[in-house]
């Protein structure tokens, strides 16, 4: 076996499945954008949809596990208003397919018809001064796969702020090339995470002690397996990464908690709270606060979900077996 092949094997089946389908599913994407325009090319989002549910075992099957889950508990059951079927599945798919779509009109600079509107916005003007010339404190903002986080992108170049992607494995490439070359003018501001966490923890530290954003998404385990934490989410015990969190612990910068629901066509909410004010951790406390930051990213992660229930996208196993 050679290098390459067991460093895939050793990672989770989500950073391999990303890095064998983005490019395929980026292409598709513009090229019905270009050549159909965004009101008709929609209207193929629901055969996509259907396309994924027949073909795609291993996403159909966790979107059954997350459903089950969710209708397991009390506000899940009232959320979703019913048991969930392979109807339930589909519109995951749909709303997945949709926030793809959106993600690339934006990224190519198709903003027409776009409304924003940002629940918790204050939080980020509240932010306590930094050290840096611009006298503004930077921040470590934790999302998910809920909804569609790059909007926040959108909403941080109109306020002027600087936000740097954390992005896991050979993806990033992918994802680099595909912007440069569909926005030569995109500002690709992007951390690559690799075999060796050291470096990328340097670049998010310099970043955050300038003053800027640095965005990281926490509801995946780690790509090589390790640092992870388990509390309870949706009634079950669930695996949560350490990383963003200790990481935060260690620099002392305050923690936001961020992402954007689709609330209709082509209208994004984003919902925003802070998670952690800052402050360096002594060592001896340092794991009761890292623990008490995966307990609220949980909480404002099951939150969303009860709200948003068909807009989680996680796709992978997530909850400890018994």
């Amino acid at each position: 076996m050679s290098a390459s092949e067991s460093a895939a094997r050793s990672r989770p089946a989500w950073a391999v499945k990303a890095e064998r389908g983005s490019a395929l599913a980026l292409r598709l994407m513009i090229g019905l954008i270009r050549r159909l325009g965004r009101p008709v090319s929609r209207l193929l989002m629901p055969p996509i949809a259907i396309y994924f549910l027949l073909t795609d075992t291993r996403a159909r099957r966790a979107c059954r596990q997350y459903l089950e889950r969710l209708a397991s508990t009390p506000e899940g059951r009232r959320a979703l208003g019913h048991a969930p079927d392979w109807r339930d599945c589909y519109r995951i798919l749909f709303e997945f397919s949709t926030s793809i779509f959106d993600r690339i009109c934006i990224w190519a600079g198709e903003k027409r018809g776009f409304r924003f509107t940002h629940r918790g916005a204050g939080h980020f003007a509240h932010l306590p001064a930094g050290r840096n010339p611009l006298g503004r404190c930077g921040a470590l903002v934790v999302g998910a796969h809920l909804g569609t986080f790059d909007m926040m992108r959108a909403i941080s170049l109109e306020v002027d702020l600087r936000v740097h992607a954390v992005i896991y494995g050979g993806n990033a490439e992918t994802i680099q090339n595909f912007l440069g070359a569909l926005n030569p003018d995109h500002d690709l501001a992007m951390i690559h995470v690799g075999a060796d966490p050291a470096a990328p923890a340097l670049e998010i530290r310099a970043a955050i002690e300038r003053g800027e954003f640095v965005a990281i998404l926490a509801d995946r385990v780690p790509l090589h397996g390790r640092g992870t934490h388990t509390v309870p989410f949706l009634g079950a015990p669930a695996r949560f990464s350490e990383g963003p969190f200790q990481l935060a612990a260690l620099i002392g910068c305050p923690v936001m908690v961020a992402t954007a629901l689709r609330v209709g066509d082509a209208a994004y909410e984003v919902v925003s709270e802070p998670l952690y004010p800052g402050g360096r951790v002594p060592r001896a406390h340092r794991a009761k606060v890292v623990h008490e930051m995966i307990e609220g990213y949980a909480r404002w992660l099951e939150r969303l979900c009860l709200r948003a229930p068909y807009q989680w996208f996680n796709f992978f196993d997530f909850w400890e077996r018994s």
